[in-house]
């Protein structure tokens, strides 16, 4: 019974590890611009092909298969450090990716070929790959405080990671420290397996998981991203201001619109791709002038708006007068001749009950009074009692 488990399991680690290998190459197959996927599905490779080479040629005292088995393992922890790692844009020091695996490659070769010792090559490996692992948690620790797929991701590394200390014990119980062979009928090695089999699938899925949330996310960020600008797009703006209206008790909610002017002449006479330019540059000027919990959007062509959460009135003619003026003064070098372009402002404030469409219809409307009063200006609703800025 128990031979027969331990056959069943030893088929299924690398079975496992190779189609999660397949799952991320396939993965990067058709997402080119994540190479983390690349370097995942090889670690996967070499961990099948190093089980599965210890399956067809169980380890023994010398010979030369448990150098190459001992290489497949350390290469594939130094990809998995380097994949996750490289997902979150991090590389790991020289030493835990280059370095401490050919050190303990050459460890492995001696023990094996040299001076043959299986229990120093369990130690050897085992304790190895935890070395190459476990100083990447520092790097991972942004994940803490991120998504949930992230957070599970961090923990499931950091388990799989510490496991491989408390196997080099396991796997040198009495009796087996020098017969590799008296592993394989053990309860012991079969629980060895069965729990490096879970943590091979664990480890995977949560890293598929975690790869499906980046691509959903990126593919959000770009439907709700304008392109040329990087502020929100209209449809971003409604879902983020649905948070935000009705504000809470005692708050204010303020807007402003931004329309750029004499934009057609910019495009008439300088060209769509100098206009392209300005658009640019005026999204960072906002983005700059503005508290991260304002939302700031283009609502197509010049138009740009501001959504300001607890804000009062004045604070909102305050924030468009600054942001008027810095346009002002910021030289556009894609505009020779004419150096710089100006912007006419509309603000106006969430009256009770009101929505988002009827707040930017009146600040609309004092947008195209700014227009009418020469431009380049701020303008509010007056009948609400704000005194003019000076």
């Amino acid at each position: 019974m128990l031979h027969d488990a331990g056959r069943f399991l030893a088929l299924v680690n690398p079975a496992i590890a190779l189609l999660l290998a397949l799952c991320f190459l396939f993965a990067w197959h058709h997402e080119r611009t994540r190479p983390h996927l690349l370097q995942l599905g090889a670690c996967y490779l070499l961990a099948a092909a190093a089980i599965g080479l210890q399956v067809l040629w169980p380890p023994r005292a010398g010979g030369g298969p448990a150098t190459i088995a001992g290489a497949l393992y350390l290469g594939s922890a130094a990809l998995l450090l380097h994949g996750m790692l490289a997902r979150i844009g991090a590389r790991p020091d020289r030493c835990a990716g280059v370095a401490l695996p050919l050190a303990l490659f050459g460890m492995v070769a001696w023990f094996d070929l040299v001076h043959p010792s299986l229990v120093a090559r369990i130690y050897v490996l085992n304790v190895g790959v935890a070395l190459i692992l476990l100083p990447g948690v520092a790097s991972l620790a942004p994940l803490r405080t991120g998504r949930t797929v992230d957070r599970v991701l961090l923990w499931v590394f950091v388990v799989f990671a510490l496991q491989f200390l408390p196997r080099t014990l396991l796997a040198l119980a009495p009796g087996t420290a020098h017969d590799a062979a008296a592993l394989l009928p053990t309860p012991c090695w079969l629980w060895l397996q069965a729990t490096l089999a879970l943590l091979l699938l664990a480890l995977g899925l949560a890293l598929l998981a975690a790869t499906a949330q980046d691509v959903i996310d990126d593919l959000r960020h770009e439907r709700d991203t304008d392109p040329l600008t990087q502020l929100h797009t209209r449809r971003s703006l409604e879902a983020l201001a649905a948070r935000q209206i009705p504000p809470r008790p005692g708050e204010k909610l303020s807007v402003l619109l931004c329309d750029l002017d004499y934009f057609k002449f910019i495009n008439d006479n300088y060209g769509h791709s100098a206009g392209d330019a300005v658009l640019t540059q005026v999204g960072r000027i906002i983005a700059a002038g503005i508290r991260r919990r304002d939302i700031a959007a283009r609502l197509g062509g010049e138009e740009f708006v501001v959504l300001l959460p607890d804000t009062p009135h004045e604070a909102a003619l305050q924030l468009a007068e600054r942001l008027r003026q810095t346009l002002e003064q910021t030289s556009m070098d894609v505009l020779p001749g004419m150096g710089n372009v100006t912007a006419s402002f509309g603000v106006a404030t969430l009256r009770p009950g009101e929505d988002l469409e009827a707040l930017l219809m009146r600040a609309d409307n004092v947008l195209y009074a700014a227009k009418n009063n020469g431009r380049n200006c701020v303008e509010w609703e007056r009948e609400a009692g704000v005194p003019a800025l000076v």
